[in-house]
């Protein structure tokens, strides 16, 4: 089996190191410059590049042929992307099964939107992973990861509000006096949740909000990944921890995709 996630997937080390993992890089442009938002993309770099830089960003799916060079192989193929409402990626992996239908002929190929982005993806290639060594066939999973899909939870916490401004989700001037907004993923769809004065209240407020939500948090794996901010992704790892007894929580870096929008110091959880 192989497992092809787009790079809106934040990779492990574990991940990195799976031969049976491919990824599909998006493409990122800051200014006139454009950038493959691979494994080996220059984060530092990148991140300098967006400090500078705080409009004049954009980003493109990948085009179906790299999806098709990534389908390649006798193996059963999953497909992880970032949800179809935030990027062209689910279609673009969409077509290409259909285009290497036509030239290869037809195997197992699904396509899984994750309705998320960034460790959202993360859990669920990790899902895929561990229901193939559970035994389970093709149609098996196929089955069990919608469902898994469909259970997960998504949030980020900003520092940079931009990207919310220029969509609507939030009045510049709530920005201007250092309220904090919480996000969440809703069938795919960013959406506003909550609003906090200060990091330490946020953090008590998407507590509450999960605690509405999910009952079983001592059932389910954290993941929370950041942007050039890992003292803070700690300090949240131990609030979660103390407060919602996940099962186990890990933290991984944003890829240069989940740079661009959650910007340095951004935050995003999911489980």
């Amino acid at each position: 089996m192989k497992i092809v996630a787009d790079s809106g997937c934040d990779f492990t080390t574990e991940m990195k190191n799976n031969s049976n993992i491919v990824q599909v890089p998006l493409t990122l442009q800051i200014n006139d410059e454009i950038f493959s938002d691979t494994l080996d993309l220059d984060i530092v770099n990148f991140r300098n590049k967006l400090r500078e830089n705080k409009k004049n960003r954009k980003t493109a799916a990948p085009s179906p042929q790299l999806y098709v060079d990534a389908y390649g192989g006798d193996e059963d193929v999953f497909v992880v992307t970032l949800s179809s409402h935030l990027s062209g990626s689910y279609n673009s992996a969409v077509t290409a099964k259909d285009l290497y239908f036509d030239d290869y002929g037809k195997k197992n190929i699904y396509v899984v939107d994750s309705k998320s982005a960034s460790v959202g993806e993360t859990l669920i290639v990790n899902k895929i992973l561990e229901l193939k060594e559970k035994g389970l066939s093709f149609d098996e999973i196929k089955n069990e990861i919608c469902k898994f899909r469909d259970n997960l939870n998504t949030y980020f916490i900003l520092e940079n509000y931009d990207s919310l401004v220029n969509t609507g989700r939030l009045n510049p001037y709530v920005a201007k006096l250092g309220i904090v907004p919480i996000c969440g993923a809703d069938d795919g769809h960013a959406v506003l949740t909550a609003k906090a004065k200060g990091m330490k209240k946020a953090y008590l407020k998407l507590i509450d909000d999960i605690t509405k939500k999910c009952s079983d948090t001592e059932n389910r794996v954290l993941y929370i990944t950041h942007i050039d901010a890992l003292e803070k992704a700690n300090e949240l790892k131990e609030v979660m921890m103390s407060k919602l007894n996940f099962k186990e929580c890990h933290i991984t870096e944003g890829s240069g995709l989940c740079s661009s929008y959650a910007d340095i110091g951004g935050l995003i959880i999911s489980f």
